[in-house]
């Protein structure tokens, strides 16, 4: 039996071992498969040198829980920020760790072993003007439906504005895609195929030997839009960036202040379909009432600074002058 095989089979049995436990319990048990490694002379070899630094690693993370007077700490809340909220959500070892650290400022730990992931961890996508905050939640263990922490990453799906769905083609497709539509709609975020969130399936590791067929599985099942990638094309990554943008449906409204250039670095991001209404009480809650009328340059106008209303839609990169009775 080589090397490789061994560890594979060994860390199979970890995650079998630990599946179940939180806290002193999962520490105790992380202490015992520590133990066995060195009884049995494992710690010799390389792989399962990196084992043991993996699992030293778990140990820390859940002493080193923070301490705070009054608050009971929750791994799993992340307060949201930026323009936009997207969670990862799939089952472990996926590659979502490995994605997020590809296409936001974070460095998530990543692992090859189920579970590496065990809290929640955010970072920012930056894409044209926008902070998109992207949330990597553990992965879901499918043998047990109504582990905690299934629940808790469900919650974490419920304050976000999309959902992305990671499928790792380089497995069982209908698997995966099966349990994460249950999971989708045992909680209520998915109700007879409609839900109240964007859902797009990221199609991860599509550089691999034999992952074509498995594409076309998704194509065949899914009724969400699809994006396939590799971490190794910076491509697939940028088509990816621009993808998720795409489905939170915002524009960017520039504003210029009358005789001056307009402020190009600094938009106001709002939902698809908003008015020059909206942006005007984004400036300043007083100039709705002042309000006299507005200019606008760009894709929504029928031609450059055409003369509008407030009940003028804006489209993305509009950029908007609002002319105001003064006091």
């Amino acid at each position: 039996m080589s090397n490789y095989t061994k560890i594979k089979w060994y860390r199979f049995n970890i995650a079998r071992r630990i599946r179940n436990l939180e806290g002193e319990a999962l520490i105790a048990e992380l202490e015992d498969i520590i133990e066995d490694i060195y009884n049995k002379k494992l710690d010799k070899m390389g792989v399962f040198k990196l084992q043991l630094r993996e699992l030293e690693g778990m140990i820390a993370e859940i002493k080193e829980k923070p301490k705070q007077k009054g608050r009971i700490y929750d791994p799993f809340h992340i307060p949201s920020s930026g323009d936009g909220r997207i969670a990862l959500f799939g089952l472990s070892n996926v590659g979502k760790s490995t994605l997020m650290n590809a296409i936001t400022n974070t460095d998530v730990k990543v692992g090859a072993y189920l579970h590496t992931t065990r809290i929640a961890h955010a970072g920012t996508l930056e894409y044209e003007d926008l902070r998109i905050q992207i949330v990597d939640v553990p992965g879901f263990l499918d043998w047990r439906e109504d582990w905690n922490i299934n629940r808790q990453i469900v919650r974490v799906a419920r304050t976000s504005d999309a959902i992305m769905l990671v499928i790792d083609l380089s497995m069982d497709i209908q698997r995966q895609y099966d349990f994460l539509i249950k999971q989708l709609e045992d909680s209520k975020l998915l109700v007879d195929g409609e839900s109240q969130y964007k859902f797009v399936i990221i199609a991860t590791k599509g550089d691999l030997p034999g992952t074509e067929e498995n594409f076309k599985i998704v194509q065949e099942i899914s009724p969400f839009p699809i994006i396939p990638i590799s971490i190794m094309h910076v491509d697939s990554l940028e088509n990816l960036k621009k993808a998720l943008v795409e489905q939170l449906e915002m524009v960017r409204v520039y504003t210029k202040k009358p005789g001056q250039k307009a402020d190009l670095e600094q938009p106001f991001v709002l939902a698809e379909g908003s008015t020059v209404l909206d942006v005007t009480r984004k400036i300043h809650s007083s100039f709705v009432e002042r309000f006299k009328y507005a200019r606008v340059w760009g894709p929504s106008a029928e031609f450059e600074g055409q003369q509008v209303g407030l009940d003028h839609e804006l489209n993305d990169t509009d950029v908007v002058e609002i002319i105001v009775e003064k006091r």
